[in-house]
Formats: structure tokens, sequence, C-alpha cells
């Protein structure tokens, strides 16, 4: 006969009067409120199992008053709750992480487990998260528990953990009446009443660690999976969570989700739109479906128009559905914005004024006028909130969505003063440390530096971090110098002009070009003489040694005007050197020796030991194109003055392979080219090697030696393709056509 639930009670009152204990004083022993013991001693509320063993344990009872509150149980387990809203019929894609939470579950079977899913708002956590809890949902027979916590809401706050316990205490079938009124109390409730009985809690939509922590069910068997905006590492620390963390998806996900809404018919009459669509979504899922089902919704709308309805500073408006203003990509990254603290706040802000995607912690502390051990916090609190993405050491990324919205509350929130200031001073900085790191790379050519900077730049030790600093900004300095440019400041011209050295080696054709040309005309609308000189000739040899030697002779010889209204002797013979290397290059071999012996004088005039031994190597080259003995002797004086030029010496020696080759001597033209990619190795020079290497690969196929071609050409193409160079794609061809 099951004894009435007021038998428990009644035998704790009884003992505890018997031991001469207050309830104020029982209270402050077993660390519960007066009012709850109370409530238990009358009936009206029913104990937890923590609660009575403490309570048999103080006053020992010896196990008797744990027998009463068994025989006490209410009726809750009469339910078996199932709260998962619907799955989507349309899920797609995600199969990486789905994988992974299923290869979890699967390890830890039959133990307690939680799972914490983070990223980015619309990264689809939550399509996730019920997909599969659905999936595994008959593994749990104690039933699936779902709350949304509202963690991010634009117009609520983030549930109280009280509250979420009284929800699920309430699904089990316990009545109001006999739900303790602390979160402590209620928790250790739950976990007796799920004890054993294989429950699933999805907690969807966490603010942090500590809303969460309280709603665990931490029984073997049962399993917690949890989304959050934000990283719950301390979930991982206190209750051993695994995280798994979601971005954007990849092209093929994005691409197959807008095909599953759009449809295989219209999707496959667009291809080339419909990938440009995923990218313009920025591969996250809350914008491909808002976009999908806009174009599904207008069946004779093409791709390509959606694709140019998300250009410019439209796209946050396009990005939203008509019927529902929560279901836009603004009003959730609003929720992640609204939760910062001011300064990340305003870190956010300040990334929307920076021109790039990738920023450096140091960089970061520049644009923020702030020390770079503030800003690297700042940007990891973005990070922790899935604003920012962490992609090396200080190294993060900005995705292009979160960018748009950023520069719509810098817009709005920020002075056109404060912006403009946050400009001048990031790109005054990057000149300064152009200068610097161009200097360490190539100390040999002559420069005149900047001076002291405004403000501490990065020191480095030797021509290796300089190259790889440079190479770190690669993504920044087109967009800095147009955004210079704007502004009006002198670093629109000064930062091409001074990246020199980098580009010389590293021959990022787009960046080269790109910039030169903002450059160029930020220089002459200032009527900035000298910088139009520089940019000019720089942009001409760029357009030379990639093969455009229309365009680079155009610029050559505007250059060469503004040198001679300068009276610029250095400057003139630089521009008679690269003329002679361009008319080299058209096999004009009589014109280069013209231009060679006039950027001769010049440099002798102007005291470049430098440019000398360039020009005589270049003048031996020509020599030796027209026959003329003095060719050879010519090579080895120049090479006698490169003086550890490893550079320079590198490129003599394949100039002296070309001549070498040209008269038939391709054993003489092999064993140049061994030098050249000895010394362009030495130097860094890596494109220098893949021209090298190319050119190795040609002789050999020539002389009949196919295998040690084919490995010339291969090693070839894969540092053309690291470099981004076309010509990897050329050497492809020709490696599939042997």
């Amino acid at each position: 006969m099951t004894l009435p639930a007021r038998t428990f009670g009644a035998e704790l009152r009884r003992r505890r009067e018997q031991a001469n204990i207050s309830l104020r004083q029982f209270a402050k022993r077993i660390h519960y409120s007066p009012g709850w013991i109370s409530r238990v001693e009358t009936g009206q509320g029913q104990a937890p199992e923590e609660f009575v063993r403490i309570c048999d344990d103080i006053l020992g009872a010896e196990g008797h008053l744990i027998a009463l509150a068994r025989a006490d149980q209410p009726r809750a387990m009469l339910l078996t709750p199932a709260q998962l809203p619907p799955a989507t019929g349309r899920f797609s894609g995600r199969s990486d992480a789905l994988g992974e939470i299923y290869r979890i579950q699967r390890a830890n079977s039959g133990d307690a487990l939680t799972i914490a899913i983070d990223g980015p708002a619309g990264a689809g956590k939550t399509a996730l998260a019920v997909q599969v809890a659905h999936h595994l949902a008959d593994q749990y027979p104690g039933g699936v528990l779902y709350t949304d916590l509202q963690g991010w809401g634009l117009h609520s706050t983030p549930l109280d953990p009280g509250h979420v316990l009284e929800h699920h205490l309430t699904a089990y079938g316990v009545p109001a009446e006999s739900i303790p009124p602390s979160v402590d109390e209620r928790a250790a409730l739950l976990r007796t009443i799920v004890a054993g009985q294989g429950v699933l809690v999805v907690l969807d939509n966490a603010h942090d660690a500590a809303q969460v922590r309280p709603l665990l069910p931490g029984s073997a068997g049962c399993a917690a999976l949890i989304t959050s905006r934000r990283r719950l590492t301390g979930l991982a620390v206190s209750a051993g969570a695994y995280r798994v963390e979601l971005g954007p998806m990849t092209s093929d996900e994005s691409i197959a989700l807008l095909r599953t809404v759009i449809g295989a018919a219209r999707s496959d009459a667009e291809p080339a739109a419909i990938a440009t669509l995923a990218h313009r979504c920025g591969n996250l899922p809350l914008a491909l479906r808002i976009a999908a089902e806009s174009l599904a919704a207008r069946p004779h709308r093409t791709i390509a128009a959606a694709v140019e309805e998300l250009e410019g500073q439209g796209r946050l408006d396009a990005l939203a559905a008509e019927d529902d203003p929560s279901l836009a990509v603004r009003a959730v990254l609003t929720c992640s914005y609204r939760a910062l603290e001011p300064e990340v706040a305003r870190t956010l802000r300040y990334l929307g004024i920076y021109p790039g995607r990738q920023i450096k912690a140091e960089i970061a502390a520049i644009l923020l006028d702030r020390e770079v051990g503030q800003a690297r916090r700042f940007l990891d609190a973005l990070a922790a909130t899935h604003l920012l993405e962490e992609t090396g050491a200080d190294q993060f990324r900005l995705h292009d969505l979160v960018k748009d919205f950023a520069a719509e509350r810098a817009a709005d929130e920020e002075s056109a003063d404060t912006r403009a200031e946050a400009v001048r001073r990031l790109a005054r900085w990057v000149m300064y440390a152009v200068d610097a790191a161009c200097y360490a790379i190539a100390p040999q050519r002559p420069i005149e530096l900047l001076g002291e900077p405004p403000r501490a730049i990065p020191e480095f030790d030797g021509p290796d971090e300089a190259r790889a600093w440079c190479d770190s900004i690669e993504g920044l300095v087109v967009p800095l110098v147009r955004l210079a440019a704007e502004h009006k400041l002198e670093a629109a011209w000064e930062i091409p002009a001074r990246l020199w050295n980098w580009l010389l080696l590293r021959k990022p054709w787009s960046v080269w070009i790109d910039s030169h040309t903002a450059g160029l005309a930020a220089a002459t609308k200032a009527g900035n003489v000298p910088g139009q000189a520089w940019l000019a000739m720089n942009l001409g040899e760029a357009y030379r040694q990639s093969a455009h030697f229309d365009l680079a002779r155009r610029h050559l010889l505007e250059s060469q005007t503004l040198r001679r209204e300068l009276g610029d002797v250095h400057g003139q013979a630089w521009v008679e050197a690269c003329l002679g290397f361009t008319a080299v290059d058209e096999a004009e071999h009589e014109a280069a020796v013209g231009h060679f012996n006039r950027a001769l004088d010049l440099f002798e005039q102007a005291g470049d030991k430098h440019g000398q031994y360039v020009v005589q190597g270049s003048l031996a080259e020509a020599l030796g194109h027209l026959g003329d003995g003095k060719a050879e002797v010519m090579f080895e004086a120049a090479l006698e003055l490169t003086h550890g030029d490893e550079y320079a010496a590198g490129v003599l020696w394949a100039r002296r392979a070309g001549v070498h080759q040209s008269q038939g001597d391709l054993d003489a033209a092999l064993a140049a080219l061994d030098e050249s990619i000895v010394l362009r190795r030495a130097a860094g020079d890596d494109w220098g090697v893949a021209d090298a290497l190319d050119r190795r690969g040609q002789i050999l196929h020539e002389t009949g030696r196919q295998e040690e071609a084919r490995a010339a050409w291969t090693a070839a193409r894969e540092t053309f393709e690291a470099l981004d160079d076309p010509r990897a794609e050329h050497l492809q061809h020709r490696l599939s056509s042997q």
C-alpha cells in the first residue's frame, strides 16, 4: 500500500523537532530555504532525492526517511515529453557537422553527454540541432525536452533558468505546487526525475554557459544538445561538453541548398548565376534560404536578377523575409551587436571602416587607437560571438555580411571626422611599416626612407620576416590605397611605390597593377609629380613583366616625360633601364643597347652602383643576342659587382641562359638556369625560381629528356599555382597534353 505524500514530511518534522532543531537552523545546515522545507513537511512539496539523503544523514534516520520518500514518489513520468519542433523538410548540407555529432554520440552512448553547437547568426544552428534531435529521439525513451532560451532575441531577454526548469518539471507531470522555489532545488528535482530514464534536452539559442548549466540532466544515458552564437567554453571546462563549431556552408552545400528550394531546372539553366548567388549570400544558410524562397515565389524572375539585387550596399535590405521582420540578416546581426560590451561594439564599427576582410591584432590596434593587447581582447570577444573568425595567431577574418552590417553601424554611429581620422591613422601606419619591410627585403636598392614613424611599427629580423609580413597584408593593399585616395592622403601613392621590393619578388599581378593604377590616379589628381613618375614607371614594369608591352611602353614614356620635367637623373636612369628590358623582351636588341648605355651614364651620374650592375648585365644580354663577343666578359663583370645581391645575380644568370639558348649552347643554358635557381631560392624569389624551372623544362623537352622536363614543369606549375599566377594553368595544359 502506498503511503500518502505527507508521511515523509510528517516523519521529517517529527525527527527534526525531536532533535531540537528549529526550521531556520535546519535550513541553514542543509542549504535549502525554510519555506521549501516547511512545504515538504506539510505535504505541499515533493522532496528531491538529494534533499532526502541529506535529511536522512543529518537526522540519523539510517535510511528510514529515504524509504518513506521513495514510497511517496508522485506520479511523475506518466508523461513522456516530445517537444521538438517539426524538422525542416528541406534540410540540406552540413554532412561534416552531422557526422561529427553522431560520432560523438555513439562514442558516449550510455554516458552523460553534452554537445554545444556554436556559430554565427544565421548559420543554421537551430535547424541542425532539430535535425539531429529527430534522428536521435528514439534512443532516448525518457522523452525529448526543447526550449528556445531566447539568448539573442531582438525584442526579448534571455529566459531565466528557473523558469525553464519549471516548464521542464511540469512537462513530466510534476504538480505546480510541488515545484520548489529555487533554481538549485528545481535542478536537483529534475535530475532526480530523469535519472535512469534516458532523456534528450535540446536548449536552443543559449546566451551563455551560466544560463545553460542548471538545465543539464547530468545523468548517465541522458544528453543535452545546445546551440549558441557564443562559444560556450565554460561548459567544456565544467561539464565536459563537446564543442561543434558551425561556420558558413561550403560553396557546393550552398548551391545544393539553393537548388533544393529554387528547383533543379531553374538552377541548371543558370549555373554561373546560382554560384554567384551563393557567394553573394556569404554561404550563410539564413541568407541563402531568404534569397531562394524569394526566387521560388517569383517563378518568372531570373537568378541573375537576384544576384544583381545583392550587389553593393543594398544587400542587407534584400536579405529579409517579406512577411517576418525577424527573419532578416540585419535583424539577427542586430541581436548579436546589441549584446556586445561598448568597446567591443566600437571595435565592430571600426571594422566597418577598415577596408579589408582580414585583419591582424597589431593593425586593429592602429585603427582603434588602442594598445595591441586591448585590441586583441576586443577581437577575441567578437570571435567568441562569431562576429569575427580567428584564422591564425592574431589574425582574424570578417564575414562579408557582417562587414556590410559593421559599415552601416559605423556610418550611423561614428562621425565623419572620426571615420576619416581612423583611415588617416591606419594608412599612415601601414605606409611606414611597408617602407621598413621593403627596406629589410632589399637594403641594397637605394631608397629614401620616410624617417621616424608616428608610432611603433613592426621590427623585422631579416628579409624573410619582412616578406612574410607583406604577404599577410596582401589583401589589404588595394582597398587601403583606394580608401586613402578617397580621403586625399599621400599614402595612396606612397604605399604602392614603397611596396616595390616585395612586388618585384612576389609578383602578385592584380595587387601590383590595381594598387599602382589607383595610386597613379590619386597622385595625378593631387598634382604630386614625383609620385606620378614613380608609379607610372612601376606600372610600366608590371605590364612589361606580364607581357603587355604596349601598355608597358605607354606608362614608361609617361614616366620619362615627368622625370625630365623634374630633372630627376636617377629616375631617368631607371626608366631607360625599363625601356631596355622591354626592348629585349621584344627582341629589339639594338634599341635595347641604346637604352642601356644611356641608363649606365645616368646611373653613374646618380652614383647608384646597384643600378649600374643591373644594367651592365642587361647590356651583356642584348649584346650577346647580337653576337658581340664582349657579352661574356660583361656578364662576369656584372656578376662580380652584385656583392651578395642574390636576386640581381639570379636574374643575370637567367639572362645569360637566354643568350646561350639563342646561340644553341643548350648545356650552357641549363647550367646557367641551375645557377639562377640556386640564387633565386636564396633570395626568396619564388616566381623567379618557377620561371627558371619552366625555361629549364622547355630546353629539356627540346633535347628529348622528357621525364626531366615533366619534373621541371611540375615543380614550376606548383609554385605558380601557390602564387596564383596564370602560368600555372598554361603549364597544367602543357603537362596534360604530353
